[in-house]
This record gives C-alpha cells, sequence and structure tokens, in this order.
C-alpha cells in the first residue's frame, strides 16, 4: 500500500490563512492552547449566504466562534465592521473581551495595531494605504442603526424585543456586502427567530439555516461521527445513554425531559400560552336619576388620580343585572317596572312628568 504525500507550497498556506477558517485555525490561540473547530463550525465560517439562521444547542461555542470570525475579518480586510447584538450589556463586554484576549495572542507579524480599546469596542488599523479602520462593535438588545458591516444576532429568541432588533438589523448588509447571522437556542413557538428558523407561517428563502444539537460537539459527545448519523432517529433517552458524556448525563439528569430537549436538542418545548395581566379598571361612580316612573343608576367618570371617589349621592359601584342603551351603563332596579316603562332612546324628547330628585339630593 502506497501513502500519498501531499506537500503544500507556501502559496497554499498564504491562501488558507486568507480564510476565516485558516486564520483561526492557524493563528489563534486561546488561554494559549490553539483554536481547534468543530466541524459545523468550519462549515459555518464557510457559509456565503447573506442570511445565516443557526438553531443550536447551549453550551457548543457559537458566541466564541461569532467574536473569532469578526476578529479574523477585521486583520483579513480592510475597513470592515462587525456589529454584535448580544442579551445584555455583560454578554456584549464578553464577546469583546474574547476578541481582545485572542488578539493579543496573535503573532505579532500577524497583527494591526489597535487604536480603540473599550469595553464594547475594538477598532484595528490597517497597515494598507490609506490607513482605515475596521471595528468590533457589541451593543445589548437594541437595533444598532446607524452602522454598516456584519451583523449577529446573538441569542435573538431570548430577546424582548426580538423583532424590532431584527427588523432594525438587516439593512446594515445592503451598501457593505455583509451577512446577518441570527443564532440562538429555541424558546418556544414564538417570536422572528422561531418563524424564520421554522418557516411555519410563511417562507424565507433567501436564510441558510444550520441545525447543531448537542450530539455534533466532542465536548459532549463521545463519537460526534457515529452520533451525526444514528442519533436523530433515537429517542432522548437512546442517544444520551449511548453518545452522551457524564457531563451531558448531569444536565440530563437534572432537567425536565422538555427542558432538556429545548435547551440541548433544539426540539420546541410545547409552552402554554400566557396572556397578559388583566388591567384592573378603575372604581365607577354613580349618582340616582328619575326617568319617568322608574328610577335608574347611571354611571359617573372616577375622579382624578388619587383624589379618590367623586363625591355625589349615592356614589356606590354596579352591581349585576347592566343594560348599555344611549348613556352609558345602566342598573335595573326593578325588571317589572322597566316593561312598564321603556327606556327612551337617544334621540327621544324628555318625559312629560317633571323629574324628581333623588333622595337626600339637596332641593333647588
Amino acid at each position: 500500500m502506497t501513502l500519498g504525500i501531499v506537500k503544500r507550497t507556501e502559496d497554499d498556506l498564504t491562501q488558507w490563512l486568507a480564510t476565516e477558517s485558516g486564520f483561526i485555525s492557524g493563528l489563534c490561540q486561546y488561554d494559549n492552547e490553539p483554536v481547534v473547530l468543530e466541524p459545523y463550525q468550519q462549515s459555518f465560517l464557510g457559509n456565503r449566504s447573506r442570511f445565516r439562521w443557526v438553531a443550536k444547542s447551549r453550551q457548543v461555542g457559537f458566541s466564541f466562534l461569532f467574536a473569532l470570525e469578526a476578529l479574523a475579518r477585521c486583520h483579513l480586510r480592510d475597513g470592515h465592521t462587525a456589529v454584535f447584538v448580544s442579551y445584555n450589556l455583560s454578554d456584549a463586554v464578553e464577546k469583546v473581551l474574547i476578541a481582545r484576549q485572542v488578539y493579543e495572542e496573535l503573532p505579532l507579524a500577524y497583527q494591526k495595531k489597535l487604536v480603540t480599546d473599550a469595553k464594547t469596542e475594538l477598532a484595528f488599523e490597517s497597515n494598507s494605504r490609506g490607513r482605515r479602520l475596521s471595528r468590533i462593535i457589541s451593543v445589548p438588545a437594541k437595533p444598532p442603526r446607524g452602522k454598516r458591516g456584519d451583523v449577529y444576532l446573538d441569542e435573538l429568541a431570548h430577546l424582548v424585543n426580538d423583532r424590532e432588533v431584527y427588523t432594525g438589523s438587516t439593512a446594515l448588509i445592503l451598501r457593505s456586502h455583509g451577512q446577518l447571522t441570527g443564532g440562538s437556542t429555541p424558546l418556544g413557538r414564538r417570536g422572528i427567530f422561531w418563524e424564520i428558523d421554522t418557516q411555519e407561517l410563511r417562507k424565507y428563502p433567501h436564510h441558510a439555516r444550520q441545525l447543531v444539537p448537542w450530539w455534533l460537539c466532542r465536548f459532549f459527545s463521545l463519537d460526534v461521527s457515529r452520533a451525526a448519523v444514528e442519533a436523530p432517529r433515537m429517542s432522548t433517552e437512546e442517544r444520551v445513554a449511548r453518545f452522551g458524556r457524564p457531563v451531558l448525563t448531569e444536565q440530563f439528569d437534572s432537567l425536565p425531559q422538555e427542558d432538556f430537549q429545548q435547551e440541548f436538542e433544539c426540539l420546541l418545548r410545547r409552552r402554554v400560552l400566557q396572556l397578559p395581566p388583566l388591567r384592573a379598571h378603575p372604581p365607577v361612580h354613580h349618582r340616582r336619576a328619575a326617568d319617568g316612573p322608574g328610577r335608574l343608576r347611571r354611571a359617573r367618570a372616577p375622579g382624578p388620580p388619587g383624589g379618590g371617589f367623586r363625591r355625589g349621592p349615592h356614589a356606590r359601584p354596579l352591581r349585576a343585572g347592566r343594560i348599555r342603551r344611549g348613556g352609558g351603563p345602566l342598573h335595573l332596579q326593578d325588571a317589572a317596572q322597566l316593561r312598564r316603562c321603556p327606556l327612551r332612546g337617544a334621540g327621544s324628547p324628555p318625559p312629560s312628568t317633571p323629574v324628581r330628585p333623588a333622595r337626600g339630593a339637596p332641593q333647588r
């Protein structure tokens, strides 16, 4: 058996380092250890679609990968801008810290000059003519308007204003010919992330989707290559027992099965629809007025906030048995009296009999 040895030339090495995957694998270190990319991470880096959509398990390294890709593109391109939109401010700062640490461990020959070093922004000056700046900007959950470049929407399904963030981010990639990336662990059948990922409500034909459950990550799976083929046909208990490492088995034993499936297997939990809490209406105040032989209670508007009840005769709330007829809610004291004295419409003339003041009302 003859083994073929492929000798890579210097041009091949240069071309490989000019790609995001090659730059990260060949030059980047984290905690003094070389960065080793998973197959699904390499597939993500090679995806050139304008819209990349990733439904992923927890702790499979995509937030880390977003920071590495942004750092690599800032060094491989002049005038590049990467914008991170994170769940909160601490997550936004964390991505900049990762990029800052990996930058410090780059070989000096490949480092660009760091001219802005802040908690939520890094800027690198190009060595070429023109000294153009490449930037990494990280913001908490809000639409990143006024910028352009690549956009990373991390944990989009967990943002309260997810639809507003997505709508305000799509235009950033137009003039820059960048990419918009949405990556998140699912959170039930709700929100813009779920709509685009599943396409149950409408089609999103320009989004390239990627699914990354736990068994594709070597930190969780004993045999990634076999699990990629066999695990999708198994139940959750079977694949955890067959391919799960002890750290994953602990997670499976510590969570309800539906929560584990959503957090680590990208399966949507059957959520109960939660309605917003009912608003307590202000108390309604009333006065008694005579309308022909029958005496009716007519509602009055509440007083100013903090001022308590509006004063007036018979200021008490309505009870059951109300009829709405022209002048607001009415309380009927005696149904037999109503049959003898029908209610007037909104445009009816006043009764011929004089109005008798209510009991206790001041005489005029």
